[in-house]
């Protein structure tokens, strides 16, 4: 039997955890397959969850966030596009390779500012708006912030931006909360658990609710936003937390995702052995619309399951069955933990589990498919097997 030659597409969560099961399988089996792992050009492989946790408010250097090797060939050229049918990968470097299998793993990239938004890009060209996804994103914050109090507003009430806002605060900057949305969260976490965690947010800093930026001002010592309420916040960094994006390969570099089945095999390539996961693959619960999930343990567990996938598909291994998400996520505001488990979006109701520790059910119908709460670590982790009951996804 000839070797069967694997690219992953990209070296973030799904895609070193796809990596690893790869070689793990390979190992434990004897099998001939053959994987390489491709990262963005001139990129370091990294933990992207140490980019606001570490390095943007100093505790690590860059280079501290760097992921293990993973035990295959990494290529640092981004794969621009793809040829769906003929399983070609087209290179930043102007070099194209045909695989026999594809784990397109990409990630995402930060969703911006409306460019009607009156002076958006001068406040971009100054450094003094900025988006906090990527490491130099970090630095540019670090930088900023360095060796005094700053004060740093915040666009965004989400996981992402609630988290970075306390870990601001706890180093001592002074924060002001903008949230477009007059309870941040609720849709995704549930109104009583969105409830508690802006309470924490209102102990610690001023939030503006349920405004939107109309213009920012930029001088040469601070920048200002100007809400469409006609309030103006001051302020000397403007971080922006307004979720993400897919950032696929061409032919899916749009902004919609590449739509996956209960395997991860891309819907738009039928048997050509492709597979998407994490921050690009778009997933379609039963009885609810197509969904995505962009948070690093849901990555790392999609990335797995399409390696799985994959060598099933290819007769090396058994068919994992559907993927179904189940990981935990977590993270600490304010001196709580706000955690959960699964992905709320498909739910179409909410009900509370727990008061003390506060505890919320996602339900579609009434089967459970989310668990969000805060400082309910302990209780998430006992109903793990609660979620997804009795659920039939086809193949």
């Amino acid at each position: 039997m000839s070797t069967r030659t694997v690219a992953v597409v990209g070296a973030g969560a799904a895609g070193t955890a796809a990596t690893t099961a790869l070689r793990t399988r390979i190992a434990d089996s004897g099998i001939e397959v053959d994987v390489e792992l491709f990262a963005r050009t001139g990129e370091q492989p990294h933990n992207r969850t140490l980019v606001n946790k570490g390095v943007a408010i100093g505790l690590l250097e860059p280079h501290q966030t760097a992921l293990p090797e993973t035990g295959v060939r990494l290529t640092a050229d981004t794969v621009r596009g793809i040829e769906p049918r003929a399983r070609r990968v087209h290179l930043d470097s102007g070099r194209s390779e045909t695989f026999d299998a594809l784990i397109i793993a990409s990630g995402s990239r930060p969703r911006h500012l409306d460019e009607d938004v009156i002076g958006r890009d001068q406040a971009i060209a100054t450094g003094r708006l900025t988006t906090l996804h990527s490491l130099a994103d970090a630095v540019r914050v670090r930088d900023r912030i360095a060796n005094h109090r700053a004060r740093v507003i915040m666009l965004g009430g989400g996981v992402l931006g609630s988290e970075t806002a306390s870990l601001l605060t706890d180093a001592g900057h002074d924060v002001a909360l903008i949230t477009r949305s007059a309870l941040p969260g609720a849709s995704a976490l549930g109104e009583a658990v969105a409830q508690q965690l802006l309470d924490l947010h209102r102990r610690q800093h001023a939030a503006y609710l349920g405004c939107s930026p109309r213009a920012i001002r930029t001088a040469a010592d601070r920048i200002t936003v100007v809400l469409d309420d006609d309030t103006q916040v001051d302020g000397d960094l403007i971080v922006l937390a307004h979720g993400t994006l897919p950032a696929a390969p061409a032919p899916w570099s749009g902004p919609d995702g590449i739509p996956v089945d209960s395997r991860l095999r891309a819907l738009q390539a039928p048997d050509q052995r492709i597979y998407a996961a994490g921050g690009v693959a778009v997933h379609h619960y039963p009885g609810h619309a197509s969904y995505r999930i962009d948070h690093w343990d849901d990555s790392a567990a999609q990335g797995t399951h399409a390696a799985r996938a994959l060598l099933h598909d290819l007769g090396h291994d058994d068919d994992p069955g559907p993927y179904l998400p189940t990981s935990t996520f977590s993270a600490r505001i304010h001196g709580h933990t706000l955690t959960g488990a699964g992905h709320p979006a498909p739910a179409t109701s909410t009900r509370l589990l727990s008061s003390e520790p506060l505890l919320a059910g996602h339900y579609l119908g009434d089967a459970l498919v989310a668990l969000t709460g805060i400082d309910a670590v302990g209780q998430v982790r006992e109903r793990l097997s609660d979620l997804h009951p009795q659920t039939s996804v086809p193949s």
